[in-house]
């Protein structure tokens, strides 16, 4: 995978991670889904550290319940070799090898795949930072975005620094399954009609849990959260900072929790957003949370589809359209273009996948029309992505990290006291997303993780020092209920702050312009908002008036909805007003046509160039006579087969470029 694609980064987008769930549906996906394939631990480097000294002490601070945390002396930082941070010279990587064990340092070791935005100005310290999951690659996504969380929440004075859990992709990435066993087992029909299929559902069930058992053992209650905590405390002293900053997304805001928690005097500052909070449910929450929550999601997305007439999927009833979809597919699966049969399946996947993010809702419903046409391509993009499948069929570790750091933290689901009542609560408040749970799922009467681990502790939260924390929490958040931000701000005392998102998705860092500066302050300045806080979303930016009076040039068709590809480049209703057309000159062609053609109008041009580590794309941009910014991006083959785009370009005639136009106000 290439570098995530922004709009330049002149319009900057969250990325989507994977949900941070106790959702049996979604676990039960988790349990035969993803990877495996060969480990690419970060190698260690032998050039000087940069930025770093080493503290004097050899140990650091105990929780009260665990052992001390070694000093790993400084973290040798050099040129990262990893293809996620191509395109971004000023990356650094590094390997930190820590205990498997903390009770047995010296024993078996896991080398953490790290990688850091240096700060840009006079140093003060580092943001360590998780994007959630559990089995989220914080590599990743500083590798590709580092950069514009950096300059997006003002932390040029910092260290942004990612990195792959244990357990996760880089860092002994959990592979229990083969990349084939899991292509083979990821989208099984639920309703099956044959003894093949059957015998696929049967498979996978053990499937999973037994390859685990083959290649770990018992070593998999070490991949919990709390050990990552103490990696964290590790990493702050490779840095050699008195104190570290964090900013944790989903799952990623009860890992902060828990190092807060364990290791109180280490935090400078921290932002948790869309909080994640697993303790204390009742056995009936466990399960209603979150599959209620993407019920809710859906009505929304139902109801802007009816009202809005460009929604490609609208109808009188669009629930009832969805519906009638999905028995469609699993009747008659549409084959793609890799050959993979469209059931029903992936349309839930998909559907999932893409009610995290209000801007994928244009995404989903393109979808869903096109797979009622014939064409199952861009639902089984948002699927794959979701799932965590590459174009070629390999995997990354996302599904199968996810339950093992979950039961190694404790996290677990318990036996239901009425199983019949609440499958029926199921039934009536979350119909389409309970469709795979039975009687027979609720009525089981062990823990969801026996068939991996014995039973593991639980950290509960409980900061006892001073440092500022924001709490972030989304009104109609699907993955994370607004209560779960509630209760963390509670748990985490009078240091915590909570600020409420009254607007859709799940993570809102650099989507919402009031939640970014509300972060941005915290991380950089170490001030909180007011108690009782609320950010409404970002209003939408409207057609300007002048839009009709651009000039097209010969050649450049007319404009044609390609949501997916907006998305996927970072446009968004609130960043910005845009269309998207097809030509089949080269993009360099087609920029140097619009440079010809806005100049003729009397527009100011700013100049083009080639955006290198795109492919074959090309970037222009002007000024209208009122001083309005107009970007041009001209995307050729190249970069419309890059993995990040190839998906969201499945619609795109081969050998066309795509160009998108693009207002993006002040």
């Amino acid at each position: 995978m290439r570098r995530r694609v922004t709009v330049i980064g002149l319009a900057v987008t969250a990325l989507t991670v994977a949900a941070c769930s106790n959702d049996p549906g979604v676990r039960a996906t988790a349990m035969r889904a993803e990877q495996g394939g060969t480990d690419q631990g970060s190698t260690t480097t032998t050039t000087e550290p940069t930025d770093t000294t080493g503290p004097a002490d050899t140990t650091v601070t105990t929780d009260p319940a665990g052992p001390t945390v070694p000093d790993p002396g400084p973290i040798t930082w050099g040129p990262c070799d990893d293809e996620a941070a191509d395109g971004n010279a000023d990356l650094e990587c590094a390997t930190l090898t820590v205990p498997l064990d903390y009770d047995n340092p010296d024993g078996d070791s896991v080398d953490l795949a790290l990688v850091r935005q240096p700060a840009q100005r006079s140093r003060i310290g580092a943001v360590l930072f998780n994007p959630g999951g559990p089995g989220g690659s914080g590599f990743d996504f500083i590798a590709y975005s580092g950069d514009y969380i950096q300059s997006g929440l003002g932390l040029e004075r910092f260290d942004i620094v990612g990195f792959d859990p244990r357990g996760v992709d880089r860092s002994g990435g959990i592979r229990c399954l083969d990349d084939a066993f899991l292509d083979e087992h990821l989208y099984l029909d639920d309703t099956p009609d044959t003894a093949e299929e059957i015998r696929l559902l049967q498979e996978s069930a053990t499937g999973f849990a037994d390859g685990c058992q083959d290649r770990y053992g018992d070593t998999l209650r070490f991949y919990s959260t709390a050990n990552t905590a103490r990696d964290m405390e590790m990493m702050r002293l490779g840095l050699g900072d008195d104190q570290v900053s964090y900013l944790g997304i989903s799952y990623g805001t009860y890992l902060g929790g828990v190092y807060a928690t364990m290791f109180p005097d280490s935090v400078r500052a921290m932002v948790l957003d869309s909080a994640y909070e697993p303790n204390g449910d009742t056995p009936e929450e466990q399960y209603l949370t979150q599959l209620v929550g993407f019920e809710e999601a859906f009505d929304n997305w139902a109801a802007w589809c009816k009202g809005d007439a460009s929604c490609p999927f609208t109808a009188g009833d669009v629930g009832a359209r969805w519906d009638a979809l999905r028995q469609q597919l699993d009747d008659n699966p549409v084959p793609g273009s890799d050959g993979r049969l469209g059931n029903q399946a992936v349309m839930d996947t998909a559907t999932t996948a893409a009610l995290y993010s209000e801007s994928e809702w244009p995404v989903l419903a393109d979808a869903l029309a096109r797979a009622e046409a014939g064409d199952s391509d861009p639902l089984f993009a948002l699927a794959d992505g979701y799932e965590g499948r590459n174009p070629d069929g390999t995997f990354n570790t996302l599904f199968q990290s996810f339950p093992i750091i979950q039961c190694a933290s404790g996290i677990e689901d318990q036996p239901v006291p009425d199983p019949q009542a609440l499958l029926d609560e199921l039934r009536e408040k979350a119909p389409r997303f309970s469709k795979d749970i039975t009687l027979e799922d609720l009525q089981y009467d062990g823990g969801s993780c026996d068939d991996l681990m014995d039973d593991q502790p639980v950290v509960e939260l409980n900061y006892s020092g001073t440092a500022p924390i924001l709490v972030v929490g989304g009104q109609n958040d699907p993955a994370t209920p607004y209560r779960w931000a509630e209760e963390m701000v509670g748990e985490l005392g009078p240091s915590a702050t909570l600020l409420t998102y009254t607007g859709e998705g799940h993570g809102q860092m650099l989507v919402s312009t009031c939640v970014t500066d509300a972060e941005a302050a915290t991380l950089a300045d170490m001030t909180l908002p007011d108690d009782g806080a609320v950010c409404d979303p970002d209003p939408v930016v409207e057609r300007p008036s002048w839009w009709g009076d651009l000039p097209t040039p010969p050649g450049v068709g007319d404009p044609v909805s390609l949501p997916a590809l907006t998305a996927a480049i970072g446009l968004t209703d609130t960043t910005g007003y845009g269309e998207t057309r097809l030509t089949s000159m080269s993009p360099q062609q087609a920029a140097d046509a619009y440079i010809a053609a806005f100049g003729a109008d009397g527009y100011r041009s700013l100049g083009s160039e080639p955006v290198t580590d795109l492919g074959d794309t090309v970037r222009a941009a002007f000024l209208t006579p009122d001083g309005s910014f107009v970007l041009v991006f001209v995307m050729g083959p190249e970069a419309l087969a890059l993995d990040d785009l190839s998906g969201a370009a499945s619609s795109v005639p081969e050998g066309q470029s795509v160009v998108l136009v693009a207002y993006l106000p002040d």
